[in-house]
């Protein structure tokens, strides 16, 4: 099959390598440990000895931490200390002799959601990950938006409450210490009696379904913090639609219905009228959506 793009998305413990089709299908993924003690081109070997045979045409990086995309090296990153500034995209483009892209994780899946799931027809998007943290992307006038620095689009170091609970990156009360695995779970220990264990979002997904009680609770307040948090981007940016995306995502209605009661209670109605507000399936957005980030760049 012509015009196949790899992405890889590069996690501080595992990465996974994905063979994507021009529709956003992932035909095939290898998972391999990251190592990110061990030298950056280490890790770039690895990848090449994976990808030796694979057919395609460009490949694109969705990296753990803040992207020079132009460079494809690492600005900051909290689990990829060692490999920061690492020129990425010129070391594969030079080992792989493919066009080359790299960004931002969060970035790239929020291209992914917006190219499958949106089909590009938006102008404008907000995109959030939940997972271990919160990221987040911005499309503008069709485009990822990166900002003066690179850094646009960090949606989980805004503050939802002043002097709230910590977050990882120094502050307090960030969506991030509400929104991400480390929040929900902290909210669950507080309203459940029992809360399951071992304690997972899936798991107290699994228990709100299943009518434990405070279960429903927990996914409430989760919805609410994450609603405010993204209110407060639909008042600055007014796109037209947002993006929901990465492991938590999958508890679907549990997240999005409290992230629509906030929305419904904005007194500012205009912004919200008519935006659209989806959680699309996971299908390894990272893997896809820098394979066809680098699709784009190579176009």
């Amino acid at each position: 099959m012509k015009g196949l793009s790899v992405g890889v998305d590069v996690g501080g413990t595992f990465s996974k390598i994905g063979l994507v089709a021009p529709d956003g299908e992932l035909l095939r993924c290898v998972s391999i440990p990251t190592q990110p003690r061990a030298a950056p081109r280490d890790f770039a070997s690895r990848v090449c000895a994976v990808l030796d045979g694979w057919r395609y045409d460009s490949l694109g990086l969705g990296l753990a931490g803040g992207v020079d995309a132009a460079t494809g090296a690492l600005l900051f990153a909290p689990n990829l200390k060692r490999w920061i500034g690492f020129p990425f995209k010129r070391e594969f483009a030079r080992r792989l002799k493919v066009r080359t892209v790299a960004d931002n994780d969060a970035n790239v899946a929020v291209w992914g959601g917006y190219a499958v799931d949106l089909k590009k027809k938006p102008r404008c998007v907000v995109g959030v990950t939940l997972g271990t943290g919160v990221g987040g992307g911005l499309i503008i006038d069709g485009k990822l938006h990166h900002g003066a620095t690179g850094s646009a689009g960090e949606l989980g170091h805004l503050t939802v409450r002043a002097g709230g609970a910590p977050c990882n990156c120094g502050k307090r009360g960030c969506l991030e210490a509400y929104a991400g695995t480390r929040g929900i779970c902290r909210i669950a220990r507080r309203v459940m009696r029992r809360p399951p264990s071992p304690l997972t979002p899936k798991a107290l997904a699994d228990a709100a379904l299943a009518g434990v009680p405070g279960a429903r609770k927990v996914w409430d307040e989760y919805g609410t913090w994450l609603g405010i948090g993204l209110a407060n981007a639909v008042l600055l940016l007014n796109p037209d639609a947002i993006l929901v995306l990465g492991g938590v995502a999958r508890a679907g209605r549990l997240v999005l219905d409290p992230v629509r009661r906030v929305f419904a209670a904005q007194p500012f109605r205009e912004p919200f009228a008519r935006l659209a507000l989806s959680a699309p399936a996971e299908r390894d957005w990272g893997c896809v959506g820098a394979a066809l980030l680098s699709r784009e760049a190579s176009s």
